[in-house]
């Protein structure tokens, strides 16, 4: 049996299935959580049907990537709407595993930004325009370098003279490229 990655980002649904990965920009999805639950269902549903991805799947389990600003309400949220989708298992993927332990990242993505720090901070675009500034602002809480990974194409652009920040080359689809390179998701 294959297995079923998925992974919110921005408004979209990204699924790793059979070594490919589909990524399809939803309503029902907004700053990579889901937001409308009917909405997200019939999507997903009409998403597998058209993909080709077997009915045989379900009855199975799902993975779904874990970012670090999920709360448990929004865990079992989750764990519900698969549920009902008819997976007896969800099983979650967390995101800091596909992260080098050695650096701080930084996810910047269209309207949001997430600093993986030992307590997690999501912050809304639309409050913060300078995103230099910004990462400065959370110097004290890094250890040694800054890596910025994320949807927001501003990102080869962000540089800083008092810290210092990189970005993954494939900044744009580091996670699901982590994905489908390394199966930490075996389980």
């Amino acid at each position: 049996m294959k297995e079923l990655v998925v992974y919110f980002c921005d408004d979209t649904i990204e699924i790793i299935y059979n070594k490919k990965v589909i990524k399809k920009k939803l309503e029902s999805v907004y700053q990579g959580m889901v937001v409308d639950r009917t909405k997200f269902m019939e999507s997903f549903l009409a998403i597998l049907k058209k993909e080709r991805i077997r009915s045989k799947l379900f009855g199975d389990k799902i993975y779904v990537v874990k970012n670090v600003y999920f709360q448990p309400s929004d865990l079992y949220y989750l764990e519900s709407i698969f549920a009902d989708l008819g997976f007896i298992k969800t099983i979650f993927l967390d995101i800091r595993d596909y992260f080098d332990e050695d650096y701080d990242y930084i996810g910047i993505f269209k309207d949001y930004i997430v600093f993986y720090l030992d307590k997690p901070v999501l912050l809304d675009l639309n409050y913060f325009k300078d995103l230099p500034k910004l990462i400065e602002f959370f110097a004290v809480y890094y250890h040694k370098y800054v890596i910025l990974f994320g949807t927001n194409k501003n990102i080869p652009s962000i540089h800083s003279d008092k810290i210092k920040i990189y970005y993954i080359d494939h900044y744009q689809d580091y996670i699901t490229q982590s994905l489908l390179k390394v199966k930490k998701y075996g389980a």
